[in-house]
């Protein structure tokens, strides 16, 4: 990428990655490719020696296998989120199922990749990561404690279904869903309902990252992450996280 400006105007050459992970060979692929790609590229072997460099040096997205000796994913995680709630951004990739995906989401990383994994998806997923929340979205005062009403249409099925806003989080959202719920992966576009005497609709994109279909302790639904919102819907949305001061991705 060398010189040229990545996804929205990100400039690899301003921003470090850390590589994490036991396994040498896939380190150093990573960390080939992404400085070939124009980023400053910090590597470590394992969780607790890749907290001591995070602690000492600037990084702004960590890119971290989970099951490793010496310190995994998970903790390195929440080590990272007790030390700054905010940043770097953590990506996982794993081959194995210490966490579900919807616990990783809930701690806070922006995205889980499995192996083998698409390497152009990882580099963009890395450079949307980088953009400032205040370049996607900003919204509406909503206290959270009544759910609000959502219109979801399938992009599989095209069909219009009634759902309830639980959570919204820095990254995306929790729909409980009485009937049909989509499927992980698929795009939905969606139309958040606000009625404070004017009615008031924040319309955007999402996928759906992870699903519960049980019926437990927790309702039904999906997690779904932003992709795009539509129109003022950008004036409006990190205005409300912002209010609802939450560290989560996705709820």
């Amino acid at each position: 990428m060398s010189s040229k400006l990545g996804f929205a105007g990100i400039n690899p050459r301003n921003h470090t990655l850390l590589i994490v992970d036991d396994e040498e060979d896939l380190r150093e692929i990573l960390v080939y490719q992404f400085q070939k790609d124009g980023f400053n590229v910090l590597e470590a072997g394992n969780g607790a020696e890749a907290f001591e460099i995070i602690k000492s040096r600037k990084v702004d997205v960590v890119i971290s296998d989970i099951k490793m000796p010496g310190g995994n994913g998970v903790e390195l995680l929440d080590n990272v989120r007790r030390y700054n709630p905010d940043v770097p951004v953590v990506l996982f990739i794993t081959g194995f199922a210490e966490i579900t995906v919807e616990d990783a989401f809930n701690k806070g990383v922006e995205a889980v990749f499995a192996k083998p994994f698409d390497r152009k998806v990882l580099l963009n997923t890395v450079l949307q990561a980088l953009v400032p929340k205040t370049e996607c979205w900003q919204p509406r005062t909503w206290c959270g404690e009544t759910p609000l009403d959502i219109d979801v249409i399938s992009s599989e099925l095209q069909v219009v279904c009634k759902a309830k806003v639980i959570n919204l989080s820095q990254g995306g959202l929790f729909i409980s869903v009485e009937d049909r719920i989509p499927t992980v992966g698929e795009k939905i576009n969606f139309k958040i309902h606000f009625d404070e005497g004017v009615v008031l609709c924040i319309e955007g994109e999402g996928v759906v990252r992870w699903v519960r279909t049980n019926q437990g302790e927790f309702p039904r639904g999906c997690g779904v992450e932003f992709v795009g919102l539509a129109g003022r819907a950008k004036t409006h949305m990190l205005e409300l996280i912002n209010f609802l001061k939450t560290r989560q991705y996705i709820c």
